[in-house]
């Protein structure tokens, strides 16, 4: 096997709805990519009429070379369709989730899965073999461009310039044409791709955590990337104009984000959950750090998800970016004898924070 196309995607996505009626559908995103491709993403779980249920949302291929991320949303998906019809648990290497575990998922979660968010990107990175390490979308000012990165196009501090320090190594870029393939778009959520992701987290108020897949170097991060986190100054947060053009930097004490002592507490329990499955399924230790210590960054998905509480969302959205491939050689599209490893893995964290959500 290889990894899947675009077209394979849609098709495994839309075989599965029909599969399996009555606990899963597919569901067309308001907004066609930049190329006119639809975009859809399947919605797994009894009360999948239900927009206020309690949800899970995963995004894979939000940058084009990072391949294996749609691919293990296809295989996540599968599974827990499949355990849950025939009532029998799921087995990642030595971790073991009893048919119970399945079961209290799908009757209590709404998992909505956006498996391949970027596919004009996907696709050109897959059926060009000069240009397979295309990261954005196919939003272009001209042919020597590379597109916008999907991943800065998010509406929290997209205004890098002017909310964070001169001094920050902040990857991202206002250069449409930067080599490092970092434009943010010309303006937050110029894009279709990422109006979409905001689409889902407006349509559906239930989802209190979002876990975006990319590759690579094995973590879980979360909030914050803007800066050290802090959690005794409230005022020094990431809406605060007071603290424009000095967020970013390391080891200083001009500034560090706010965020709440529970929140902290919460998000941890959570990493050592999925750190812990990681480990009991593959012997593969995944780093659970802030996304602050990856390197700073703005626009971002985990950030924006979690920003939105405070900018007066009713519902509290964990974020997170999960880095596959610990220890694995090559770049981001590992031979595909790794990648099946790797879905395994990754598998097993995802199913085990899923079962985590439904009691907590």
């Amino acid at each position: 096997m290889v990894y899947r196309n675009v077209e394979d995607i849609e098709d495994d996505l839309i075989s599965l709805s029909q599969t399996y009626p009555t606990i899963s559908k597919i569901m067309e995103l308001p907004q066609k990519s930049i190329e006119g491709r639809t975009i859809r993403y399947i919605i797994i779980g009894k009360n999948k009429e239900n927009t206020s249920n309690k949800s899970i949302l995963l995004t894979g291929g939000i940058h084009a070379r990072e391949w294996g991320g749609s691919d293990i949303c296809v295989s996540f998906a599968a599974d827990i369709l499949e355990s849950y019809s025939i009532d029998k648990g799921l087995r990642y290497g030595d971790k073991y989730f009893d048919a119970e575990q399945i079961k209290t998922i799908v009757e209590k979660l709404n998992l909505i899965i956006l498996a391949d968010a970027n596919p004009d990107g996907r696709a050109y990175s897959q059926s060009h073999p000069t240009r397979r390490m295309w990261r954005g979308n196919r939003n272009l000012q001209d042919s020597s461009c590379f597109g916008v990165d999907l991943n800065r196009n998010f509406d929290f501090l997209w205004d890098f310039k002017k909310c964070f320090s001169p001094n920050a190594d902040v990857h991202t870029s206002n250069d449409p044409c930067d080599t490092s393939q970092t434009y943010c778009g010309k303006f937050a959520f110029s894009e279709p791709e990422t109006q979409n992701i905001k689409w889902l987290l407006d349509e559906y108020d239930g989802i209190g955590h979002y876990i975006d897949i990319h590759c690579f170097g094995g973590s879980f991060l979360h909030s914050w990337g803007v800066d050290q986190n802090q959690s005794s100054n409230p005022e020094m947060n990431f809406g605060n104009p007071n603290y424009n053009n000095v967020r970013g930097e390391d080891e200083d004490d001009l500034y560090k984000e706010y965020i709440l002592k529970e929140d902290l507490k919460y998000i941890a329990n959570l990493g050592k959950v999925f750190h812990d499955s990681i480990r009991d399924s593959s012997r593969k230790e995944y780093e659970v750090k802030q996304g602050f210590y990856l390197y700073p960054t703005s626009g971002c998905t985990d950030d924006y998800s979690y920003s939105r509480y405070s900018l007066n969302h009713s519902q509290k959205v964990f974020g997170f970016t999960l880095e596959f491939g610990k220890d694995v050689p090559g770049d981001f599209q590992p031979p595909w004898n790794e990648m099946e490893k790797i879905i395994i893995e990754v598998s097993s964290g995802l199913v085990a924070v899923s079962s985590y959500v439904t009691t907590h």
